[in-house]
């Protein structure tokens, strides 16, 4: 049988699977990019399918809106606005080189109203936006929200929630007084996990045996929590192992009878001619005996050959443990006291995140305006320095923590957009 090696589960998914919540998103998408003027955000931590959707909508783009130009462009944080403007300008095929940026800016607003004359759309999509420098982030915004409507590009930001404080600081001011869109990507129920996996597996090798049992689709379910990402390395790692265990073992033993059967007869061949030739040689002789004498007693040495058996890979699972009771501290002064107990709370555990900002006093300023309770702080990085961020509260599910975050004042989620992330995918510096 021949072996199975490919994982239909690899980073580069050639299809997109569609949950009825993913059509609902896509649709809207499309709708707001054809008929709205809104900055569109779309919001998810790693892991969630950013890119693939970013991919899925450039796909449809081609083929049910050919009058969109669409652009793309994957964030670094080392990009600036000039290059930025110079990478689009180079899309639109117009030269640019040795121009001042105001000169590029002018240019590219130009062509873009003269895009839009000719009854095209432009579209423009950022993956990772959140890595984007400041600057170049502001100008992206603008090409969306400043200046004549036909001057002005349909722009839809992919990016982590974090980006929300991000906007909501001074130099953004022009994000705080317009309507932007946010739409979020959710994570799989159990049955849309049994459904992926089909999904995927229907037009590979193994859709006919594989070993995706109930209780292995519960257990995929219950580790990756419905993220898509860890969905992939889960399956992923049971694929290999029921492939070596099903597949390569069989066809490896198969490969090395034929080798050893080949060089046996090859040696019997061998002695023939030199039995046949030099016939003394093969005259039987008593073997020697080595002796050694111990307490009297004569002992014939030997020896003994051992042969261990493969041990086959066993897939390990993240248990999840009981919900940990402990309350959140108050205090934002003792960022040690605060980063010691984080690395001891749940990482399976939910938490609101409500503000990030590179200076702690501005965290402390804000609890001061607003009443908040069971809050923290913990020190990260970001862009090089350090970042504060504020979270509130603890909870055992993410049921629980979207009914904390609906009961947050509308004016705090409407300036601060918090969002729900896991203990375990915080990161201190």
């Amino acid at each position: 049988m021949a072996i199975h090696s490919k994982n239909p589960f690899s980073s580069r998914l050639t299809k997109y699977y569609l949950t009825p919540e993913l059509s609902q998103r896509v649709n809207l998408i499309c709708h707001l990019i054809q008929n709205s003027e809104q900055l569109l955000l779309i919001l998810a931590e790693s892991g969630y399918g950013k890119t693939a959707l970013l991919t899925q909508l450039k796909k449809i783009a081609e083929i049910q809106h050919e009058h969109w130009w669409t652009y793309s462009h994957t964030s670094t944080p080392a990009i600036s606005p000039e290059t930025f403007t110079s990478k689009i300008l180079t899309a639109f095929n117009v030269r640019h080189d040795g121009k001042p940026i105001n000169t590029l800016q002018d240019s590219l607003h130009n062509h873009i109203a003269a895009t839009r004359y000719n009854g095209q759309l432009p579209v423009l999509f950022i993956d990772d936006a959140h890595k984007l420098p400041l600057a170049t982030l502001k100008f992206i915004v603008e090409l969306a929200m400043q200046g004549e409507a036909l001057t002005r590009m349909r722009v839809i930001l992919f990016c982590e929630p974090q980006i929300s404080s991000i906007l909501a600081t001074p130099e953004f001011e022009i994000v705080h007084n317009t309507l932007v869109h946010s739409l979020d990507i959710p994570s799989f129920s159990k049955t849309q996990v049994r459904d992926y996996l089909q999904f995927y597996i229907k037009d590979s090798s193994y859709r006919n045996v594989h070993p995706f049992t109930s209780d292995v689709i519960k257990n995929i379910y219950k580790d990756s929590e419905g993220v898509p990402e860890k969905i992939n390395h889960y399956a992923g790692r049971i694929l290999h192992q029921f492939g070596e265990k099903h597949f390569v073992q069989p066809s490896l033993s198969y490969s090395k009878l034929s080798w050893g059967l080949s060089i046996v007869v090859l040696l019997m061949l061998i002695a023939g001619i030199i039995y046949w030739q030099y016939p003394t040689l093969f005259k039987t002789q008593p073997p020697p005996v080595v002796e050694n004498f111990q307490n009297g007693k004569n002992l014939t040495e030997h020896a003994e050959t051992t042969i261990e058996s493969v041990k086959p890979i066993i897939v390990p699972t993240i248990t999840v443990t009981d919900a940990q009771e402990d309350s959140l501290p108050i205090t934002l002064e003792v960022m040690q006291s605060e980063e010691k107990w984080l690395k001891k709370q749940n990482p399976q555990n939910y938490t609101l995140q409500v503000l990030g900002a590179y200076d702690k006093v501005v965290l402390n300023k804000f609890l001061e305006q607003h009443e908040l309770s069971d809050t923290s702080m913990y020190k990260t990085s970001f862009r090089g320095r350090d970042w504060y961020v504020l979270l509130s509260g603890n909870y055992a599910s993410y049921s629980q923590a979207t009914t904390a975050l609906s009961q947050l004042p509308e004016s705090l989620r409407a300036t601060t957009k918090p969002w729900i992330r896991t203990f375990g995918s915080l990161k201190t510096k």
